[in-house]
């Protein structure tokens, strides 16, 4: 069975199509059918992916960054997930309010890194000239950190092409640079001049904070921009914020729903 880079089923591949469409059970008898345990007891399925999604892949490429742990579910299969939800069993109900619960918490945090993230790029536009020695250090600081930003970018775009190598190289020059960078901030964090809130990942041109993935981009660096919206950790958060909003739909109208069934009154 043949899967597309997206999660969903291979357009070339038939079988895979008419899996999600059918169900995996569709070759078997009615007698086999009825003794065949469904796939997702058989297999070691992810209930948030049955649900709708699982958080930890949509960041396959950009793991470290995305800071959430690998998913210890083994499955993560479009088809499955197509006839489990097609089944609509009780248990379904209960994945989506604990993704909607993971959901919301993963938002909350989010946006409050947001909110930090601004402040420190309004602290550094608006800081004092620093000492030359040390202003020299905060900009070659400031230099790798948009180099890190530029590979990891890199590195999921050469992943979206399945261009390996290339993914691999780019995240062994992060890492490296990362050491770097952890030695030039212990190095500053001596000095009693030295603020690291003024290092936001870029020192160069006005800054913007995303909204929606929290990255640090120059608002003049169309480029960089473009790569951002297209990366891993954009889109990511752009499915999960949407998802949220989904789900958060859907329990205001069960609630609604049964609401109105369990109110009738007297006469």
């Amino acid at each position: 069975m043949g899967w597309g880079k997206g999660g969903g089923p291979d357009p070339n591949d038939p079988a895979a199509l008419l899996d999600q469409l059918m169900g995996s059970t569709r070759n078997l008898t009615e007698t086999e059918k009825a003794t065949t345990r469904p796939p997702w007891e058989e297999q070691d399925c992810c209930p948030d992916f049955l649900a709708a999604l699982c958080p930890t892949q949509l960041f396959t490429l950009s793991q470290k960054r995305s800071e959430l742990p690998p998913c210890e579910h083994a499955v993560h299969n479009p088809s499955i997930r197509a006839e489990f939800q097609r089944a609509k069993l009780p248990i379904l109900a209960t994945y989506q309010h604990q993704l909607l619960d993971k959901l919301r918490n993963m938002v909350q945090q989010m946006d409050e890194r947001v909110v930090k993230a601004i402040d420190r790029v309004k602290l550094e536009a608006a800081s004092v000239d620093l000492e030359p020695g040390l202003k020299k250090a905060t900009e070659a600081l400031g230099e790798l950190q948009a180099t890190i930003a530029a590979l990891v970018s890199r590195a999921e775009e050469a992943g979206d092409e399945g261009d390996v190598e290339t993914a691999e190289k780019s995240l062994a020059d992060v890492d490296e640079l990362t050491k770097q960078k952890k030695m030039l901030e212990a190095q500053l964090a001596a000095t009693k001049e030295f603020n690291p809130m003024r290092v936001t990942g870029t020192m160069f041109g006005q800054q913007d904070v995303c909204p929606v993935c929290c990255s640090v981009t120059n608002t003049k660096d169309e480029l960089n921009n473009e790569r951002h919206r297209e990366g891993q950790m954009h889109i990511g958060w752009t499915q999960i914020r949407e998802e949220t909003i989904r789900l958060e739909k859907r329990t205001r109208e069960v609630k609604d729903v049964k609401g109105d069934s369990g109110g009738g009154g007297g006469g």
